[in-house]
């Protein structure tokens, strides 16, 4: 792992002033991108290839050479295609794409539909999917944290753990559900176990699963994630926290809308996020 990677991982760090990559600073100017050369550049800046991953990080389904227009969005499906198809895109980039490592299934049903569609308009397919997760400056869990003002950090995510823990201004429940939960997240689930709020464990998309492994290292009063299962709903009740289930499509949404950013700022490529919402 190359050592701005490393740094980002093994000490507090100002999220607001870190830059992780020199491609952060210099714009490269280009009218017709290769397909391929996009998947370089955007794996160099993810540290794509340092992260193990249960899915195809970077070109899932390849399509014409020079790319001129990308849509991204969180997750693959017919409604993302039909936009973008409409739109003249030349690529989709999303951060759940159709490939999933652990699941080998023949190319049936709609899976095969989505693929003819994106086939038949000859479009890139790339999905990103743990490294838009912990990314230190453009992923899901540092943004997530940006929007609840958490400063001091104190853990940045890894593939291994991938929760940021950090602390916010100390405040009341409440007043922290009223400014930054009620007004600005629609579908949202949660838990009070407590009355103030000011150590805080963030882990975007199925963060659920790490909980309990958060309490006891970090000894969090609250928790931020997309999810919550069965088991969970017992683990918050018995160690008495407080837990803000935010929908993991929601939770997901900084992350590819940063990405596109980026590639519109320092790859000059037009992008487009277009918004699938889904309450889930």
């Amino acid at each position: 792992m190359v050592e701005w990677f490393k740094a980002t991982v093994l000490k507090i760090v100002n999220v607001n002033t870190f830059e992780s990559s020199n491609l952060s600073t210099s714009v490269i100017y280009t009218k017709n991108m290769n397909n391929y050369k996009l998947e370089y550049l955007i794996n160099k800046y993810l540290q794509s290839n340092f992260v193990k991953d249960n899915t195809i990080n970077g070109l899932q389904i390849e399509g014409k050479k020079k790319i001129k227009i990308i849509t991204t969005g969180v997750s693959i499906n017919k409604k993302l295609i039909k936009k973008s198809i409409a739109y003249k895109t030349d690529a989709i980039i999303t951060h759940h794409g159709l490939f999933w490592k652990k699941k080998i299934s023949p190319i049936v049903g709609i899976t095969k539909k989505r693929i003819k569609e994106i086939l038949l308009h000859n479009i890139n397919l790339y999905s990103w999917h743990i490294p838009l997760d912990i990314h230190p400056k453009i992923g899901n869990n540092i943004k997530l944290s940006n929007f609840f003002n958490i400063k001091n950090i104190i853990n940045l995510p890894t593939q291994k753990f991938p929760v940021l823990i950090g602390y916010i201004k100390k405040q009341s429940f409440n007043n922290f559900y009223k400014s930054k939960i009620k007004n600005h997240i629609k579908n949202i689930f949660c838990l009070k176990n407590k009355t103030e709020i000011y150590k805080i464990g963030i882990c975007s998309g199925a963060g659920c699963i790490f909980l309990e492994k958060t309490i006891l290292n970090y000894n969090i009063d609250t928790y931020i994630t997309g999810e919550i299962n069965e088991n969970t709903f017992n683990l918050i009740k018995e160690y008495k926290i407080n837990y803000f289930s935010i929908g993991h499509y929601y939770s997901e949404i900084l992350g590819i809308k940063s990405l596109g950013k980026w590639i519109k700022n320092f790859l000059h490529i037009k992008t487009k996020f277009i918004n699938i919402n889904n309450p889930f």
